[in-house]
């Protein structure tokens, strides 16, 4: 508020529209945004008063806390950094056990696909041995009826029948032969596949080892950081203490004599205007709820 608006407002209160409430609120509210335009004026200000002899020791103490929290901060870079290579070489081992696991996986597919082809046949082989069976039984309990027959009268069929079962015998026998042969292949790919998901292992524990010290180190240093990030935390707090108190005694000193605070306000007149006007806005307002009180 400025000099027309207040006497809008006492005149306002002669007519009898008494706003005390709002004037309160605007009391409020201005105290606030001097506040934080103090504190701006305090952190922007604060490197330029070192010859200001009544802001010296919060200069020194701003200025040591400034070169505590850049030592900081650049050892918190640092640690970034070596953690950014840690992770790299991180990656770089994790890609290459990956491509090593994801070609051994390939193989162990291929196998198990030709351990697949081979019980297929298998069970084709087992399918045919089956009807060769049935041939055989059927036959034989030919053979036992011809032999029934009065001698002489079937010696024909009797020989063929024997032929026949000789020849389903040999069949069922090749048969066995194959179905072992191929169990065998099979039984070898399976021990073929259980070698691989050993060598996955074995990938895997190598790359554990490999990798267990950079991931402690990875730690150690995220620990470290964060415990610089909350060092640096503390200091900034001291230091907007420190730096609201400069801004505060400068807000006070608008009208100094000194010739060393004349020459910084001058360098932040925007915001010693700001001051000024808020100021002016709260003692108007101040007069103007006391008034309407009454």
């Amino acid at each position: 508020m400025n000099a027309i608006g207040f006497f809008v407002g006492r005149f306002a209160w002669q007519i009898g529209l008494r706003m005390e409430r709002a004037r309160w609120n605007s009391v409020t509210r201005e105290t606030q945004q001097l506040a934080e335009t103090q504190d701006i004026l305090g952190r922007l200000a604060w490197p330029g008063v070192d010859s200001i002899e009544r802001l010296s020791g919060e200069y020194w103490q701003l200025t040591d806390l400034h070169r505590q929290q850049v030592e900081l901060r650049s050892q918190s870079d640092q640690l970034t950094a070596e953690n950014e290579v840690a992770q790299d070489r991180l990656y770089v081992i994790e890609d290459g056990v990956e491509d090593d696991v994801d070609a051994r996986r390939k193989r162990k597919l291929e196998i198990m696909a030709q351990a697949v082809g081979l019980m297929d046949q298998v069970d084709e082989i087992k399918g045919r041995d089956v009807e060769t069976r049935r041939r055989f039984t059927s036959l034989k309990g030919k053979l036992e009826v011809l032999k029934k027959q009065p001698e002489g009268q079937f010696a024909d069929e009797m020989e063929r029948t024997r032929r026949s079962l000789a020849n389903l015998k040999e069949e069922h026998n090749q048969d066995l032969a194959a179905i072992a042969a191929l169990e065998a292949e099979v039984q070898q790919l399976e021990l073929g596949v259980q070698g691989i998901d050993a060598e996955i292992a074995g990938l895997r524990e190598q790359h554990k080892l490999q990798t267990t010290d950079l991931v402690q180190e990875v730690g150690r240093r995220s620990k470290q950081i964060a415990e610089i990030s909350a060092r640096v935390g503390s200091l900034e707090s001291q230091k907007n203490e420190l730096s609201f108190q400069i801004g505060q005694y400068l807000s006070n000193q608008l009208d100094s004599a000194d010739p060393d605070v004349r020459k910084l306000l001058e360098r932040f007149r925007p915001l010693t205007n700001r001051i000024r006007y808020l100021r002016r806005s709260i003692q108007y307002n101040q007069r103007l709820a006391r008034r309407a009180s009454r």
